[in-house]
């Protein structure tokens, strides 16, 4: 969809704000289980698995969601994207035991699948040459960048604040990554074509995947 617009640096920003939501602070889960366990009162082998959730589900979606961000939209997915960190991210700010964990977990995977291919798509639309460069830089600041201060940050804001508020800031960050975007113009691919998707072969594949990272979990309880 040709619009005539430019990426600025208010774009660059709400979108490294979008991903550090699943980079950063989604990541900083791995590093305050203790403090998890303690506060709910969950098993390792349950525990292991709302770790495990999240990355679990963007990689089974994030074709599938960036396939949808080209056809629908790239910045409405991205924004579907953001409203599914919030309710993830709130999901575990409330969590009393396993299910709100858990299925905060897996929603955030689903965020992060929709960010991830969506806002890609919006810097190769919105950028040229050396500008697309850079903000592809910014983009893998926040995303590999975010992971490797994850276990810094998330310590210190379970350290200083408690756990849940690796997940408020989250929230906050996700606010302010959609009020950046929200002057992005549409983008989408033009197509003549009707959308075909496979939704046989997905439900096999996730059935297989969460099978296999339930059974690798709870193996030797099985014995």
């Amino acid at each position: 969809m040709e619009t005539g617009y430019k990426g600025t640096d208010r774009m660059i920003t709400g979108i490294v704000f979008g991903v550090i939501t699943f980079w950063l602070f989604a990541q900083a889960m791995v590093n305050v289980v203790p403090a998890v366990q303690s506060d709910l009162g969950i098993s390792m082998g349950t525990l292991n698995i709302a770790i495990s959730v999240t990355a679990l589900f963007s990689g089974m979606f994030i074709v599938a969601a960036g396939g949808l961000a080209d056809k629908a939209g790239r910045k409405k997915i991205a924004y579907i994207g953001f409203v599914l960190s919030i309710i993830g991210s709130l999901c575990l700010v409330l969590a009393e035991g396993a299910p709100l964990l858990i299925a905060g977990r897996i929603i955030q995977g689903l965020s992060a699948a929709c960010i991830m291919p969506s806002t890609i798509a919006l810097i190769k639309a919105y950028f040229e040459g050396k500008e697309r460069q850079r903000a592809l830089s910014f983009w893998s600041i926040g995303s590999w960048g975010g992971s490797g201060v994850a276990s810094f940050a998330g310590g210190v804001i379970a350290t200083n604040l408690g756990w849940k508020w690796i997940f408020i800031f989250s929230i906050i960050f996700a606010v302010l990554g959609m009020f950046l975007l929200k002057d992005t113009p549409e983008s989408k691919q033009e197509s003549s074509g009707s959308f075909q998707f496979d939704f046989a072969g997905l439900s096999i594949f996730i059935v297989t995947m969460l099978a296999l990272n339930i059974f690798i979990t709870y193996c030797a309880s099985f014995g």
